[in-house]
């Protein structure tokens, strides 16, 4: 989405000129990742409060594709509404899905308040990109996706920490209904910072593309509950319905050749969505595995996100400084290997006789992958 030539003003991501701007983004990105890690570090106490473990996924699946809905909606609007309009809407349902996840009584009003939070933590990051695209001239781009990850680093530091001190003292429902005040801050902050944006240079009149997005969340649920099945004649037939209707959905969501790597743009889209499905599978089971499998106390789990968090802004950074020196490929494919060797190690971690240390070095080093 864009519709207006980046801003060519002079400065960097912190001038006169965009200085409220980025630290309304800033903002906005922190309020999302305090509740992802926040979140992540608390489930296993919810799980064993609500039980119902069978759902425990889907707390996290369906957030992931409500926001697939958020972030398409939001990408869409961009380009005939001003951008503090969707970032506001997106922030209110956000807070909704707080107040309905912090208030459950059951696991699954705890999956539908998610539901609620992802379409609204799916237009945050949406918003961003295209205000990033308008208001940031393309050599300081890399600079400011940068300073968006390192939006990470007061959560990873005391985010995992604070859930974990909050869901002792005061029950895991806080880890939710303490978010609220960020959130109106975010509101406000963010909304300012956007109207000084320029509107696009003629609005662009775009369908919504809803039915394939609609047929991408089914696909994926259907093939989700498939799994859950419990039973081999449904589980097969399902999972193979549910790729099917997903993969027809995508075809139509993402440029051709998308699903058969075709070389460029289709297979750089196709890679990034690969891996980010594969390392945030491995991501809601970090703290599942360390808790509960390995009976560590809730505090070591937050280490284990805390030092990943660290590490990907680290990764980021890494990339700004060096993407016009060693190129983009070098820094994929030593990412990729890092992310992917990090899953491998998780999985040793949760054998009786390995060091839980393991899963510390292991996220450490794939949050640096994924950061590159």
């Amino acid at each position: 989405a864009g519709g207006a030539p980046a801003v060519a003003a002079p400065g960097g991501v912190w001038s006169p000129g965009r200085r409220l701007l980025s630290a309304g983004l800033v903002l906005a990105i922190t309020l999302v990742a305090f509740e992802a890690l926040a979140i992540a570090t608390v489930m296993p106490v919810v799980g064993r409060h609500l039980g119902d473990l069978a759902l425990y996924g889907w707390v996290f699946s369906a957030f992931s594709l409500a926001s697939l809905i958020g972030i398409v909606v939001a990408g869409s609007l961009a380009d005939t509404v001003p951008l503090w309009r969707p970032m506001l809407g997106g922030l209110v349902l956000f807070a909704a899905g707080l107040v309905i996840g912090g208030t459950a009584p059951s696991m699954p009003v705890l999956v539908a308040g998610r539901v609620v939070q992802g379409l609204g933590a799916g237009v945050v990051p949406a918003v961003a990109y295209v205000a990033i695209s308008r208001a940031y001239p393309g050599a300081i781009r890399p600079r400011m996706f940068a300073v968006l990850s390192t939006a990470w680093v007061v959560p990873g530091l005391i985010g995992p920490a604070v859930a974990a001190a909050v869901a002792d003292a005061a029950g895991w429902r806080w880890v939710f209904l303490g978010l609220l005040p960020l959130v109106a801050a975010a509101g406000v902050l963010s909304s300012l910072a956007l109207r000084t944006l320029p509107p696009p240079a003629a609005a662009i009149a775009r369908r919504v593309p809803i039915v394939p997005v609609a047929g991408v969340v089914a696909g994926a649920g259907l093939a989700l509950a498939a799994l859950d099945a419990g039973s081999a004649v449904l589980t097969a037939p399902g999972i193979l319905a549910g790729l099917a209707v997903l993969a027809g959905s995508l075809r139509r969501l993402t440029p051709p050749g998308t699903l058969r790597a075709r070389r460029g743009l289709p297979a750089t889209i196709l890679s990034r969505g690969l891996l980010t499905f594969f390392f945030y599978a491995g991501d809601a089971y970090v703290p599942y595995a360390v808790t509960t499998v390995r009976h560590q106390p809730t505090v070591v789990a937050g280490v284990v996100l805390t030092v990943g968090t660290i590490t990907w802004t680290a990764g980021s950074w890494l990339q700004a400084r060096t993407i016009h020196r060693v190129g983009p490929r070098r820094l994929i494919r030593a990412g990729e290997l890092l992310a992917l060797s990090a899953l491998v190690a998780m999985g040793f971690v949760i054998l009786p006789g390995v060091p839980v240390a393991l899963a510390v070095a292991a996220w450490g080093w794939g949050g640096l992958g994924m950061g590159m």
